[in-house]
């Protein structure tokens, strides 16, 4: 459930790297020369760097959901799936715990998150899995553009916050200047992989101003959202 192909930062400037959080945190790391770069399947552009940390990953949520459910059911929970719930006073427990996602703030409006349509596309690549690889935003010091393994096509790829906000439940194709950006990136960077995008499809990310997590309870809601949760649709 856990792919841990590592991650290799790309940088313009080592300060945008994690390489301080990851002392303090006495984490593993390296730097790479570009041939070593080139061997885990990037370019390193000129006059940049690239950090490696090789015990990062990549969660399969997809694997993970059926194994957390599977675990409920053997510790005496029901699971009750296709059941739509308009109101948190339908439910008749003593505590509720809403992780809706994308789809919170139909439940609990005041929760402070915002919902964007983010475009991802898929490429084809041969070989091992390639490690996570993400281009890091000098304005921001987050992850401008990224790249993934993915085990159907070989990668994924997308600009990190690139969309606009929406209605979650509006849908929504993918925007075909995002992946004509995401394709040139991969071309640029990624020889080995083709840069002819597969597939496409579109994902929410339902984030806070600062990327921080919610949990908070009020009475007998508890509210939990990760710093950011996407849900895929719309592949084609």
């Amino acid at each position: 459930m856990i792919d841990l192909h590592g991650i290799v930062e790309l940088v313009s400037v080592r300060e945008l790297s994690s390489a301080a959080g990851l002392d303090a945190c006495g984490v593993e790391y390296r730097w790479l020369d570009d041939r070593s770069a080139r061997e885990l399947g990037a370019v390193v552009p000129p006059g940049w760097h690239a950090l490696l940390q090789p015990e990062a990953g990549t969660v399969r949520a997809d694997l993970a959901r059926h194994v957390f459910l599977e675990l409920a059911v053997a510790g005496g929970a029901t699971v009750e799936a296709g059941r739509r719930i308009e109101s948190l006073d339908e439910l008749d427990a003593d505590i509720v715990v809403v992780t809706a996602g994308a789809w919170v703030r139909d439940l609990v409006p005041d929760v402070p998150v915002e919902v964007t349509r983010e475009t991802v596309a898929y490429f084809h690549h041969d070989g091992p899995p390639m490690p996570a690889i993400v281009e890091l935003d000098e304005i921001t010091r987050g992850h401008g553009l990224y790249l993934l393994h993915d085990p159907v096509h070989g990668v994924k790829a997308g600009v990190h916050h690139g969309g606009l906000e929406v209605d979650p439940s509006s849908g929504g194709a993918p925007d075909a200047e995002s992946v004509e950006r995401v394709a040139d990136w991969v071309r640029a960077r990624f020889p080995d992989v083709d840069p002819e995008p597969v597939a496409a499809e579109t994902c929410l990310y339902t984030s806070t101003a600062d990327g921080s997590f919610v949990l908070e309870r009020r009475g007998r809601i508890v509210v939990g959202r990760p710093a950011r949760v996407t849900a895929s649709s719309s592949r084609r």
